[in-house]
């Protein structure tokens, strides 16, 4: 090889290989497609094999890149984890604490420790990051992140999950549908209703766990595609392009155009837990003060 293989090509890598999809990789790393794909060339070339099929039908890893796959996460999980382990050295003078929390829910629905923590810890950085549960806990696997609100029924294998509470789920429906006049619908109501819902890639477990509840009451849902952002498909509600079940906590994200309604009594078993989750293997000492101050929230 002529060129040394840097971190950020392997985090490309990475990304493309769980993806399996380089526009979708590309949006992850808040990246242009076109330079993705550049840069894994590039890392072909120095590496001497090709890492990945492509064809019309999609992108598949070939045998070099399965076998290249486990020492990447593995060689990035060490580097993220020098760098904590440098950082903490420092004490609790300066550095950066991140936290992630999921897109499903409104911010409101987290616990508000951040100014504590801040005026805890004046030199340090507190950064917050939204995403979907399976990229937070993918996230603080990996070492890049310290903490994350998630939404549960999420795969957090290896990691310690604090449940902080439990949040129905309601139906958010166009002002003027004809079920808005009810003050609660049940799932007799939604059957035949075009109902957004997301692809099980997105969350696996909660996915799954929804399906089960959805058998069990004998309820086929009409889907269409869910956009990953409920801003948009709140407008996409207010149009009249269909209803969705969301997290209680989103009706704070006010929308002209969406009513919002509880879901019966015996409907109402459908919730999502809410809970922050880490690594016991987290040298940063900002943690421990993190997680008593969400503890001390906690009803």
């Amino acid at each position: 090889m002529n060129e040394s293989i840097d971190l950020r090509q392997l985090r490309y890598f990475l990304a493309v290989s769980e993806e399996l999809n380089f526009g979708r990789a590309a949006l992850r790393l808040h990246i242009s497609q076109p330079p993705l794909s550049r840069q894994i060339r590039q890392l072909e070339d120095q590496l001497g094999v090709e890492l990945f099929l492509r064809s019309k039908s999609g992108v598949a890893l070939t045998e070099a890149g399965a076998a290249f796959l486990p020492e990447v996460r593995q060689t990035l999980l060490q580097a993220e984890k020098a760098v904590a382990v440098a950082r903490a050295t420092r004490g609790a003078e300066d550095g950066r604490f991140v936290v992630g929390y999921t897109t499903v829910f409104d911010r409101s629905a987290i616990p508000d420790v951040f100014d504590r923590l801040h005026q805890r810890f004046p030199n340090w950085r507190i950064v917050t990051k939204g995403k979907h549960s399976i990229s937070l806990v993918r996230d603080i696997k990996n070492g890049i992140m310290d903490a994350a609100f998630i939404g549960l029924h999420t795969d957090t294998q290896g990691l310690t999950v604090e449940t902080i509470l439990e949040e129905p789920l309601v139906v958010a429906l166009p002002a003027n549908h004809r079920l808005a006049h009810k003050r609660g619908l049940g799932f007799d109501d939604l059957r035949g209703e075009p109902m957004f819902w997301f692809e099980r890639r997105m969350n696996p477990g909660f996915y799954d766990h929804c399906q089960a509840f959805f058998e069990q009451i004998d309820f086929k849902p009409n889907v269409i595609p869910e956009p990953p952002d409920h801003h948009i498909l709140l407008g996409l509600i207010a149009e009249g392009q269909g209803i969705a079940l969301i997290s209680a906590s989103l009706q704070n994200v006010k929308r002209k155009g969406v009513a919002f309604r509880a879901l019966k009594e015996g409907s109402n078993r459908l919730s999502m837990g809410i809970a922050v989750i880490y690594s016991e293997r987290n040298p940063s000492p900002v943690l421990r003060p993190f997680l008593d101050l969400v503890r001390a929230k906690i009803p």
